[in-house]
Parts: C-alpha cells; sequence; structure tokens
C-alpha cells in the first residue's frame, strides 16, 4: 500500500530536519592551526640610574648599593632633575610586592622625547605593586558561635573567619555594597557608589556568597509589578527619581531558600531582568512568601523567565571559593577551594587607580599591579607606554589611556571587574589621529563583575588601533568602539559573549557619523554557549561607513556578520563558516521611517540619528573630503525613495564572501530587500557542507586556505585572496 504524504506534511518534515536534525550533523569547525603563535620575549637587560627595592631605604641615594624602600621616592627624585640634555632616565624596581594607595605621576613627572623616563622590573623576580591589603594563613580562625549555626551543617567545619580590624583595617575601609551591572538604577535613588571590597586567593577571585553558586541562576516567576515597565512607566525611566520597585514571584525551591535565612539585611538580586544585554542589581526590599520585592527599579522594566542570582547572603556562604564580610562588625568569612596557606590572600581596598599618569613620555615596564576598587593604570597624558605588565585581581578595568601616542603592548589582564583596555585621543574635528595602540596583549577572563559592555578593548576617538591581541573568556563582547578612523586587525578572539544573545564579539551602533573604520583580518571562533546564540561582528541599529574585510568567522551560533540597516558598508573576502546566518542585512532604519509602530525609530523626523548628524563636523571640508558618502545624506523625507535620504540602506557592496552556514539549504543569510533595491550584494559563494573538502583540502585539520579553483571559484572575483591567517593573533 502506498500512503500519500500532503505537501504541507513535507514542509513540517523539512522544517524539522532544518531546526532539530541538520546541525548535529555539521562538525564543529577546528580551531585553525596557522594562526600566530605567541613567542616569549627574552628577557629584558636593563641597568638604572636609580634603584627601588622592598628592603632599601628612601634614606639612601637610590643606587644599586643603597636602594630607595618605596617608587614614590624615586619618582620625587626624578622630578627634580634637569632633563634638558640627558637621553633618558631609567628607574629599576627590584623583586618584591610594593604597598601603595594610588601611585599618581603629575605633570611635572614628564619625561620628553629626547629624554623619556621609565619605570621596570629589574631582574629575574616579579615586582608587584600592590593596592589591595594582604592576609596571613595565620589570621584565619574556625567560625563559632551563632554564626556558626547559621551556616549549613556539612560546612560549618570548613569556613574559616579573620577579625579584619585586628589586621589593621577599619569598617569604613571596606566600604558599602553599591548596585554593580552596566544598567543598573542606583542613581535615580541616589545610592551609586564605588565597587565594594572583593577577596582574592590564589591568583583568582573569589565569590561574594551566593544563591544558585557561582554561574547559577534562578529564574523569575509571574511578573506582579513592573515598576519602569511600558504600562507604568509610558515616559521612560530616564526622568524618574526614586520609583518604587520591582515584584515578582519566585520558584518554590527559591521560597523555601529565602525562609531560612536569618535577614534580608544588605540581601541582593542581580540580574538580566528584560534583555540579555542589560545587567543590573537592587537590595531585596522585602520577601512575603513567594513574593520578592526589590528596593530598585529595573531599567527596562522586568519580565518573567529571565535570569538572576541573589548574592552578599551569609547562609549560602556553602561552597568553596565563597566569601562573605560582616561589614557592621569587621568579619570576613571564608571557604577556602585550597588549603588556605598555599596562595596569597589579597583584599581589595582602595578606590585609587593603583597608578594614575598625567606625565608625558613615560614607560611602566614588566611589572604587575593588583588589589584596587579603582581601575589598573588611568593614563591621561601623551607617548605614554605600557609593556609587559600584568594587571590583574581589580574591580575596574585594567588600562584607561587618554591621549596621543600610548601604547600598551604585550600585557596580560584577568579577573577584572569591568573591562580590559579602553583607548580614546584624537581630534574629531580636524580628523587628527591619535595614533594610540592596543597591541599584542593576551586579555581573558574580564567583566566578571560588570556582566555587559564591559569590552575586552574598547577603541574611542580618531585613528586607534586594537591589533594582535588575544581575547577569551568573557560574558558578552571583546571589542567596541566609536569615533572615526580605528582600525581593529589581527585579533584572535574565542570563547565570547558567553551569556549574551543579542550581543557581537566586536560591535557598534547607533548612529550615522561613525565613518571610517576598519575591521580587518580578525579570527572570531567559539562564541555563546547554550542557548544564548550572538553574533561575530555586529554592526547595530544604522551604523554605517564600516569596511569589514579578511576576517574569518568560525561556529559563530547567530550571525557571522550582522548589519543593522545601515549604508555604506563594504563587505568583502570574510570567510564564515558555521553560524545559522552567515550575513544578515535587515532594513530597520527605513523601516521604521516607513512604519510609524515598527520597533526601530531612530532616524524618524526629528529622531536621534539626524541630531547627531546635524551636530556633528558632516559638512566640513575636512569631512566632506574624507567620507563624501556621508556629506550626501539627504534629509527630504518627501524624497524616501532616493538612495541619498539617509535611512535607506544604500551605496553598500557585499561581495566575494565566502559562507558554509548551518542551514539545510545552502544561502548567503537574509538580504532584505530594500537593500537588494539600493545596495550591491553579488558575487559571493555560498558553499555546501558537503563540498566543504573541495573547497577547503584541509578543513578537518584547521587549514582554511581556499581551493580557488573548486566548483564554485566562478561566484568570486579575481578580488578574492586568500586570508593571512599566520599573521592573526599574538606575536
Amino acid at each position: 500500500m502506498h500512503m500519500k504524504i500532503s505537501a504541507f506534511a513535507i514542509a513540517v518534515l523539512q522544517f524539522f530536519c532544518a531546526l532539530v536534525i541538520w546541525p548535529w550533523f555539521f562538525v564543529p569547525a577546528p580551531v585553525p592551526l596557522a594562526l600566530s603563535e605567541y613567542t616569549q620575549p627574552p628577557a629584558l637587560t636593563v641597568s638604572g640610574d636609580y634603584y627601588v627595592s622592598p628592603d632599601g631605604s628612601d634614606d639612601g641615594d637610590g643606587s644599586y648599593q643603597n636602594p630607595f624602600a618605596t617608587i614614590e621616592k624615586a619618582r620625587d627624585v626624578v622630578r627634580a632633575l634637569d632633563k634638558t640634555n640627558c637621553n633618558g632616565i631609567t628607574v629599576c624596581l627590584m623583586a618584591g610586592e610594593y604597598s601603595v594607595d594610588g601611585l599618581v605621576f603629575t605633570e611635572e613627572d614628564s619625561g620628553t622625547e629626547s629624554c623619556p623616563v621609565k619605570y621596570c622590573a629589574y631582574g629575574d623576580g616579579e615586582v608587584v605593586i600592590n593596592s589591595g591589603f594582604r592576609l596571613e594563613a595565620d589570621d584565619f580562625l574556625p567560625v563559632d558561635g551563632a554564626m556558626a549555626k547559621r551556616l549549613k551543617s556539612g560546612v560549618r567545619n570548613k569556613v574559616l573567619k579573620v577579625d579584619l580590624a585586628e589586621c589593621g583595617l577599619s569598617v569604613s575601609d571596606l566600604g558599602e555594597i553599591h548596585s554593580i551591572g552596566s544598567f543598573n538604577t542606583a542613581s535615580l535613588y541616589g545610592e551609586a557608589g564605588p565597587m565594594y571590597s572583593e577577596l582574592f586567593f590564589n591568583d583568582k577571585r573569589m565569590t561574594l556568597a551566593r544563591y544558585p553558586d557561582k554561574g547559577g541562576f534562578v529564574r523569575t516567576g509571574e511578573i506582579i509589578y513592573n515598576s519602569l515597565g511600558e504600562s507604568n512607566a509610558p515616559q521612560g525611566w530616564w526622568g524618574y527619581q526614586s520609583p518604587a520597585g520591582d515584584i515578582f514571584e519566585t520558584d518554590k525551591k527559591t521560597t523555601s531558600r529565602t525562609a531560612s535565612w536569618a535577614t534580608l539585611d544588605d540581601v541582593w538580586v542581580m540580574g538580566y531582568w528584560w534583555f540579555d544585554w542589560a545587567d543590573g542589581s537592587s537590595p531585596v526590599k522585602s520577601v512575603r512568601g513567594n513574593l520578592l520585592e526589590t528596593a530598585y527599579a529595573s531599567c527596562y522594566g522586568i519580565r518573567e523567565d529571565v535570569p538572576y542570582y541573589f548574592f552578599n547572603v551569609f547562609e549560602e556562604l556553602d561552597s568553596p571559593s565563597e566569601y562573605y564580610i560582616d561589614r557592621n562588625e569587621g568579619i570576613l568569612y571564608f571557604y577556602p577551594d585550597d588549603d588556605i596557606g598555599k596562595g596569597g590572600i589579597n583584599i581589595t581596598v582602595s578606590l585609587d587607580n593603583v597608578i594614575t599618569s598625567r606625565a608625558d613620555y613615560v614607560t611602566f615596564e614588566n611589572l604587575t599591579l593588583q588589589g584596587t576598587r579603582g581601575d589598573g593604570i588611568r593614563i591621561d597624558a601623551d607617548n605614554v607606554t605600557v609593556r609587559r605588565c600584568t594587571v590583574k585581581n581589580i574591580g575596574g578595568t585594567a588600562v584607561i589611556a587618554n591621549g596621543y601616542n600610548n601604547l600598551i603592548a604585550e600585557c596580560e589582564i584577568y579577573h577584572t571587574g569591568r573591562g580590559g583596555i579602553y583607548i580614546d585621543g584624537g581630534d574629531s574635528e580636524t580628523l587628527t589621529a591619535g595614533n594610540s595602540r592596543a597591541d599584542n596583549n593576551y586579555i581573558h577572563d574580564w567583566s566578571e563583575v560588570y556582566l555587559t559592555y564591559q569590552a575586552g578593548v574598547k577603541l574611542l576617538g580618531t585613528g586607534n588601533v586594537c591589533s594582535h591581541n588575544e581575547m577569551c573568556n568573557s560574558p558578552h563582547q571583546a571589542i567596541t568602539y566609536s569615533g572615526n578612523n580605528l582600525l581593529i586587525e589581527y585579533n584572535e578572539i574565542h570563547d565570547v559573549v558567553l551569556q549574551s544573545g543579542d550581543a557581537g564579539a566586536i560591535y557598534a551602533g547607533g548612529t550615522w557619523i561613525l565613518y571610517g573604520n576598519v575591521i580587518r583580518y580578525n579570527c572570531i571562533y567559539r562564541l555563546g554557549s547554550g542557548d544564548y546564540r550572538p553574533f561575530g561582528i555586529y554592526m547595530d541599529d544604522g551604523l554605517s561607513g564600516q569596511t569589514i574585510y579578511g576576517n574569518l568567522l568560525l561556529d559563530v551560533p547567530g550571525n557571522g556578520i550582522m548589519l543593522g540597516g545601515g549604508r555604506d558598508l563594504i563587505v568583502k573576502n570574510n570567510v564564515i563558516i558555521g553560524s545559522w546566518r552567515g550575513i544578515n542585512y535587515d532594513a530597520r532604519v527605513i523601516e521604521g521611517v516607513l512604519d510609524e509602530n515598527f520597533w526601530f525609530g531612530g532616524a524618524r523626523e526629528g529622531g536621534g540619528f539626524w541630531t547627531t548628524l546635524y551636530s556633528s563636523p558632516w559638512q566640513t571640508d575636512i569631512w566632506k573630503a574624507a567620507y563624501p558618502q556621508m556629506s550626501r545624506i539627504s534629509g527630504d523625507f518627501s524624497d524616501k525613495q532616493n538612495p541619498y535620504f539617509g535611512p535607506n540602506p544604500a551605496f553598500s557592496e557585499v561581495s566575494d564572501n565566502i559562507i558554509m552556514a548551518k542551514s539545510p539549504v545552502p544561502n548567503i543569510g537574509s538580504i532584505n530587500t530594500f537593500v537588494s533595491d539600493f545596495s550591491t550584494v553579488e558575487h559571493n559563494a555560498v558553499v555546501n557542507y558537503g563540498t566543504v573538502y573541495s573547497v577547503m583540502p584541509g578543513f578537518k585539520k584547521g587549514d582554511y586556505t581556499v581551493n580557488t579553483v573548486s566548483l564554485f571559484a566562478g561566484e568570486l572575483t579575481d578580488g578574492f585572496y586568500q586570508l593571512p591567517l599566520s599573521e592573526m593573533g599574538r606575536y
């Protein structure tokens, strides 16, 4: 008997295969073997004009035989020198730890072009500049009395305590807990404040006692009151002061858990309350049965089934690496994940940057900086170099550099509460380049407290560069930028955007005026986790005037390259393998103009896109010469079909890209019809998975060299070239 299958049933079967079965047959793309390998540089041989040693004395003369004891003393001596006829001054720091509470170099500490000043390590041992407070293993004692009874029985003999006052710290040194998260609303309540003191053990950030344990989340139940949601705050949250908090149901297990806590005083919740790219926190105001009320409203409102966790809960001190500080009594409680005597124990106290430099022509070399609630190095000067330094275990961002001709190179950065390297400089009016660079750095495990929009590298200003860096292991973006003539090249980016879907490893967006930026020769692979399906390169919300070429994107679970409705975008010669869609180019900007109910409205008459454009230098001679396409943008709403009408995705070129997506029907991705009308999308090679070995014979071994005489070669133009894989990454 023959069964007749309807066309509808066939369509359903095909859809099921596309969503469920097909991805299982797709072999993950191997890590490229041909990437540049980092080579450990030879040890530096230096001799100093002055020496500093932990065993020295500030009464000495700073010679090798009689070194100073503090960096501050050496700095002051160098400050007083006449630098007119010298060719450089070097201060050598001998191995050991130097305790500082914010080391500041002012304009008076500047070198000159002919006489730069260098502060560097001397000898083989590590030079540590520590703004934190060291604790000793002998300081810790077993927990007893009423506090022990609040702990779970199975961990009472594993948790230790230390009286910080007896060690020399006052309650005021520890600071209060203030709201964390890039989208927290504490400022609406007058409660914004600095990062709280944290504990680091064995060179790792310990976890402030939380439920669920590190990495885990619970999810909101039914929303009872959405304080800043659309129905309650139609004008948006920006203009509000001290709005009521949110109220939502907790699940049965969480309800039982919160009922077991002795107090809710200073217990906090942290979550992605509406979007998975917007994290924020609030004190818990009350718990009544299964109803939890927050003290602060969430930035974008709150919705059901979003992830959050509790922190600063003494009773949840139940897993190795967790700690809790009784900030009233000055007692630290700690459940070590190793023998307490095996690793250094450091608590962050200082709010100052470890180093602040307003001095020009200064180099910091081969130093380790750690232990602050603030930032590692803050530079507001020109011609400053930070080379071969390690910046770790801090509450803020590792390096922030504002100025011209600054260089952050060959550094390792990890365990920051916020970002990695932020660079700003140059002049947007004249398009004078800042010529500052983040180069050949290893940045990993950053954004550990603030979970979104804390980039491994942030480029701002004009004419600055992010090159040859390796970035990995972070919940959100690796690189973000805003400015003109910025260059992002030869970076290796992997295992990032681990906890966000609507995000990209390289991200910028939201305006027409950021012309002249180039993203080239970057290798991006292994993004996202679980249900999070982020993008590789994300040009969000109308970003225009960008050039993206020569990049290799592997196993990016969302769109390899996401273009959010912008214009004048050049996307060429990229190789995208293993994304659900290779290239997605939508038309959100013009659609928002044509449809008042469409979600994106930034370019409607009087909207922010026009305000930003008209207040920029786009009609000056300098900008017209640099960006002629931008200077011709039209704001004539009576002529919306004109390709020069700003909202139209016009004059872009998407060509010579190779795409092998995780789709059972090979295609380039998704190209909106408006894009097809106003831009050029052609000569892209869409590769069927079954032919991958004819296209890339070495694919299985991680060799992404393209066989340009393969069957699909005719789809590309003669302009296609092999990617410079051996130059991508650190060197």
